[in-house]
């Protein structure tokens, strides 16, 4: 409240002062009684209590206006007649210093003549001024002040004097210059990047806009500013901002998307990065990634040649590896065969000479034994010279162990025999095309080529074979590749039963599998080879048909014969060849061969 406010409030009212000087006459005398200079007595003790009233509102106003504002009085010349204490704080300049100086000893010179023209201009006119003025301090500081001056008038309506009250915005306005300066810099910064730079209201209304700075077609800003994404974007790029822009504003998290569209008849992908700046506003980042997808799309396209060439090159490798060990072990199967083939022949002859005529040795032998009978009978006294040589000879046990001994001969021979079919039956050097054959044949003869090693030893125990044959039909297969499954098969398991202290058990079954595949009955043969070994672990399982892959010492194996067996059962039988072992125990393989070559 200005002072000319408290005054005239305080004293023109002059019906109010009545009505009080009349109250307190009628509440303290009688009226009647009271004389006119009484009368004049009360009310100038009421006027006086007043004054004293408004003079002491008047000095707490002046008081709190001292704390909190810088006032000065000046003529109508600007010559500065009144300050109060504030002044010193803020220009340490005191009260003895500027009475009677005017203003410019406090000009900063920042501001304009036009400026201070401006505002003598006005308050020489009776308005009051108001405005921000930036002054020197006595050290050679600046301050800030905000102004407003009031022009006391005259009679005639004219200044006679002027009131300023000023209050220090020095913070206020070194944190707007500031913020003016990071503006600027961040303006600077805007235009240093060349990304297209947005913001948007949660409406979709472009609040700034920074085009690209390496787009030549960009639109200005001014073309932008105001309008909404669908009056600037295509249909789809505006209904994809939009998305973005609430997810932004729902969130409050940076939002980050790709989006691509044909500009003259060329694909270009674009990067946009979404941020909250405000409580309704979103300022967009958006970068050309073309020549960045581009590259990732031919980088990708190199990677998927390479990765194409290395699956080939993989895949001849795997080949090579393949015929590479079906040649080793073709080899060395040939080299069996061939050896084992002419074992069985070197052997066939002379046994078949000397089974040929055992009979006939058998049937002489006992002629004989008959004639010494007859002369024994007819002649019970012979000569002490036979006498003597039958004692010395014992005649009578060579007459009665003979007949045993060729017996014996005959079951060796006979056994011999059996073994030379077995070997031929193994090696079948004779049958390289598809037959049918007994398979419980080429188990039999490869156990019995194996028999040596489940015999018991100094360093191992006794392995039992328990079979466990199915009523099976004649099976269509390559007899001689079949039997080298059952050799490497059976061979691993008396390899591994070598090496525990409890007694070994290989358990062969075979039996009938019928099974329907697309709705046709298939019959397959079923061989399953089980040991009660140690097992094998998951992880050997994974590659235990792997070429070339061993668990043996250097030495003991090469790591072909499963996978060998493998390629035979699977591509040239078309079956199955399948490993289950258990870690704590025991190991199963399970062969299935179609009964005809034809029916898979």
């Amino acid at each position: 409240m200005e002072v000319n406010q408290v005054l005239n409030q305080s004293t023109d009212n002059h019906d109010e002062i009545n009505q009080m000087v009349a109250a307190l006459i009628e509440k303290n005398h009688d009226s009647h009684n009271l004389t006119s200079h009484g009368r004049a007595i009360a009310e100038r003790r009421l006027l006086e209590g007043i004054l004293r009233k408004t003079l002491k509102e008047l000095s707490d106003i002046q008081f709190s206006i001292d704390q909190a504002a810088i006032v000065a009085i000046t003529d109508h010349r600007g010559i500065i007649q009144y300050v109060n204490d504030k002044v010193y704080e803020i220009s340490q300049y005191s009260r003895e210093e500027l009475i009677g100086k005017t203003h410019r000893l406090l000009n900063s010179g920042y501001h304009s003549h036009e400026f201070f023209r401006d505002l003598w201009s006005t308050i020489r006119s009776g308005q009051v001024w108001r405005g921000e003025i930036k002054n020197r301090a006595k050290d050679g500081s600046y301050y800030w002040v905000n102004t407003t001056i009031v022009p006391f008038l005259n009679d005639l309506g004219q200044p006679y004097q002027y009131l300023a009250i000023r209050f220090d915005i020095t913070e206020r306005k070194r944190v707007e210059e500031a913020l003016q300066e990071s503006q600027e810099r961040n303006h600077s910064l805007l235009n240093a990047i060349p990304d297209l730079m947005l913001r948007l209201n949660s409406r979709g209304v472009f609040l700034d806009y920074y085009p690209d700075k390496d787009d030549e077609n960009a639109p200005e800003a001014s073309e932008v500013l105001g309008k909404t994404l669908e009056e600037i974007f295509p249909e789809d790029l505006a209904v994809w901002t939009r998305h973005y822009l609430k997810l932004t504003l729902k969130t409050g998290k940076v939002q980050a998307g790709e989006y691509s569209t044909f500009i003259n008849d060329r694909l270009y992908h674009y990067e946009a990065r979404y941020v909250k700046s405000g409580t309704d506003e979103v300022l967009a980042i958006v970068r050309d990634i073309t020549e960045r997808k581009e590259g990732e799309i031919a980088l990708q396209q190199s990677e998927k040649r390479e990765r194409e060439r290395a699956l080939q090159l993989e895949k001849t490798l795997k080949e090579l590896q393949n015929t590479q060990a079906q040649l080793v072990q073709a080899e060395k199967m040939s080299s069996l065969g061939h050896m084992v083939a002419g074992i069985a022949h070197e052997i066939n002859n002379p046994i078949s000479f000397i089974y040929g005529n055992i009979l006939h040795t058998n049937n002489y032998i006992r002629d004989l034994l008959n004639l010494l009978q007859l002369y024994q009978k007819n002649y019970q006294e012979p000569v002490s010279e036979i006498t003597d040589f039958a004692e010395e000879c014992e005649a009578y046990f060579l007459i009665e162990d003979l007949p045993k001994i060729v017996d014996s001969m005959n079951i060796g021979a006979n056994r011999i025999k059996e073994l030379v079919l077995s070997l031929r039956n193994f090696s079948r050097l004779d049958e390289s095309e598809m037959k049918k054959v007994d398979i419980h044949s080429g188990i039999d003869s490869t156990l019995l080529i194996l028999q040596h090693r489940l015999k018991t030893t100094a360093k191992q125990t006794e392995t039992t074979v328990v079979k466990e044959y199915g009523d099976l039909p004649n099976v269509e297969c390559y007899a001689s590749q079949l039997n080298q499954v059952f050799m490497n098969i059976i061979a691993n398991a008396i390899d591994v039963l070598e090496e525990q202290e409890i007694p070994g058990i290989i358990t062969i079954k075979t039996e009938i599998h019928h099974y329907s595949e697309k709705g046709v009955d298939r019959d397959c043969v079923k061989i399953s080879i089980y040991d009660n070994g140690r097992g094998i672990p998951d992880s050997v399982q994974k590659r235990i048909f792997d070429p070339f892959f061993t668990t043996k010492p250097v030495g003991k194996g090469t790591g072909l014969g499963l996978s060998i067996s493998h390629q035979i059962i699977v591509e040239k039988h078309q079956g199955e060849l399948k490993c289950k072992s258990n870690p704590n125990g025991g190991t199963l393989f399970e062969i299935l061969i179609p009964v005809k070559a034809n029916s898979r």
